[in-house]
């Protein structure tokens, strides 16, 4: 089976975290299991507020959020066949037409789904796939239909 290499917005901090309920939290756990026993990958921007956000997540004293922190640190994020992590300078910049057509704070996931030759960037945030006509297209998928697929095949 191929390998699929995805960027993940801040939705899975925030559903570990716990801001998006229970049912949330273990999908994103359960995402996590699957992703390590696969040949999968997600890649990050080194230095992005995703990052930041998962080292926030690190602190947290609730036990539950603390070993979820745990699985993402010490069995993705740590692992290089789990998380490619992208410096700035491997990141090639959209064209200023292409700039213009997503909103600023989500610049860098297309940038970063360019640049690792991702298979999907998987969001929360519906106007991102209603906004981005570029060619050559991205694959986004919203969360929910991304871990309806991907979960499945715990099946």
């Amino acid at each position: 089976m191929a390998s699929k290499c995805f960027v993940i917005n801040e939705w899975i901090i925030h559903d570990l975290m716990g801001d998006n309920g229970r049912e949330a939290q273990e999908e994103s756990s359960r995402f996590l299991s699957r992703l390590k026993e696969s040949c999968d990958q997600i890649v990050i921007l080194e230095g992005s507020k995703w990052l930041e956000k998962a080292y926030d997540l690190m602190r947290k004293g609730d036990p539950i959020i603390r070993t979820l922190s745990k699985q993402l640190r010490l069995e993705i994020l740590r692992d290089p066949k789990k998380c490619k992590i992208l410096n700035k300078d491997e990141i090639k910049p959209l064209s200023e037409k292409d700039r213009d057509k997503i909103p600023y704070d989500d610049q860098y996931l297309v940038e970063l789904y360019f640049s690792a030759d991702a298979d999907a960037l998987v969001t929360s945030d519906s106007r991102l796939i209603e906004n981005i006509s570029l060619q050559p297209p991205v694959e986004i998928i919203l969360r929910n239909d991304f871990l309806k697929g991907y979960l499945k095949k715990d099946s």
